[in-house]
């Protein structure tokens, strides 16, 4: 099991806090393609997901072809989630293929598999205990690059 630090924008994240967003859609970076469904994430480093679903598509396009764009970006239409999607990745950042990413609340997902993630965040990985007391702020994790609505 993977956990992966995805950082996202203040809009998405209260949508996927709302659970209003159910798609977190990023371009095929290296980092991103290595990832499996049951893998973890910790977005902005606090909130705990997991990935149910990985779907990966050539382009925008294809994406909203087969994706719900209203999982995606709730409040927005099909035409304006892809021109937020287009003035966030440039044309060469497209053709490197795009990921949907179906997440789920860590504790949504089901008890099996999760035993040894909720609460038990190894030492250093963000959201895990203080081992001195002191409420430091981790940073460790990668930025992925920016997400659908803007990150």
């Amino acid at each position: 099991m993977r956990v992966k630090t995805l950082w996202v924008r203040d809009e998405p994240l209260q949508w996927i806090l709302a659970g209003r967003k159910t798609i977190e859609v990023r371009v095929a970076y290296p980092n991103l393609t290595r990832l499996n469904a049951g893998d973890r994430l910790l977005l902005n480093g606090r909130y705990r997901f997991v990935i149910r679903r990985i779907a990966r598509y050539r382009d925008f396009e294809e994406l909203l072809a087969h994706e719900d764009p209203a999982a995606i970006a709730p409040d927005w239409t099909p035409v304006q989630l892809l021109e937020a999607l287009r003035a966030l990745y440039p044309p060469e950042k497209e053709a490197l293929g795009v990921i949907a990413l179906e997440i789920a609340p860590e504790e949504t997902y089901g008890a099996a598999g999760t035993s040894g993630f909720l609460g038990e965040a190894p030492e250093g990985l963000p959201g895990a205990p203080d081992p001195y007391g002191a409420g430091a702020s981790h940073s460790h994790g990668s930025h992925a690059g920016p997400d659908v609505a803007g990150g």
